[in-house]
């Protein structure tokens, strides 16, 4: 696919909740436009903030703040449609909650992306550069964006919806890897420790998941 160029009316670059709005609503509301519409992800698999997908992690905010729920409660492509098409309608109400588990929205995110007919997703596509068209007036009439293969898309439209990226504070950023684990890694990082050794550990930030399971972790009183 090296040097391969593509033209596409939008371009919409991360698959994460965002753009996958966005492809939801193209295909209800502009489905012209759905058509000439592609979704590409680095990642090879949808996920939504993968290194936080521990089994507990529940999302901080109600079901009903899905994709599509706020904009046209009936839309095929609610979380509670999720639910019963994926049988799992009646555990989820059964588990009194307003706030799903985290790999459950995960797995309507995967869910959703497979049921759109118009909007095109392809995965395993990484962004190196993004670039604006010019006329001869100085106006922006399109985007180039190349990938990490060599190809190029054009597109008309460009909209930007890549994931949280690891902001390590420079006091940190001199320690060794083993000894800083950003939440954007937190899963992967944690099953890697040693489930023999004491660990003492600092959480720096508020979410309520850091820390919780660290194999070995010694917990003080603060």
């Amino acid at each position: 696919m090296t040097g391969q160029v593509g033209q596409v009316e939008l371009l919409a670059v991360g698959a994460g909740p965002s753009n996958l709005g966005l492809a939801v609503a193209l295909e209800e509301l502009a489905p012209e436009l759905a058509e000439s519409s592609l979704l590409i992800d680095r990642n090879a698999v949808i996920g939504w903030q993968q290194g936080m997908l521990m089994p507990w992690a529940t999302s901080q905010v109600s079901f009903l703040k899905d994709l599509v729920t706020q904009r046209d409660p009936r839309s095929r492509f609610s979380f509670l449609n999720h639910l019963y098409e994926t049988g799992r309608l009646d555990d989820f109400v059964n588990l009194s909650t307003f706030t799903p588990y985290r790999v459950e929205f995960t797995e309507y995110l995967r869910w959703v992306a497979k049921s759109l007919h118009k909007v095109r997703i392809e995965l395993g596509r990484e962004v190196v550069s993004m670039r604006a068209r010019w006329d001869g007036h100085g106006a922006v009439t399109g985007w180039i964006t190349t990938l990490a293969d060599g190809a190029k898309i054009n597109s008309r439209y460009l909209v930007y919806g890549g994931s949280r990226e690891a902001n390590i504070p420079p006091v940190l950023a001199g320690l060794p890897r083993d000894r800083v684990i950003h939440s954007t890694e937190y899963r992967q990082r944690v099953a890697q420790l040693s489930g023999e050794l004491p660990y003492r550990v600092a959480v720096v930030g508020s979410s309520p998941e850091c820390g919780r399971d660290v194999p070995g972790a010694e917990r003080r009183p603060s």
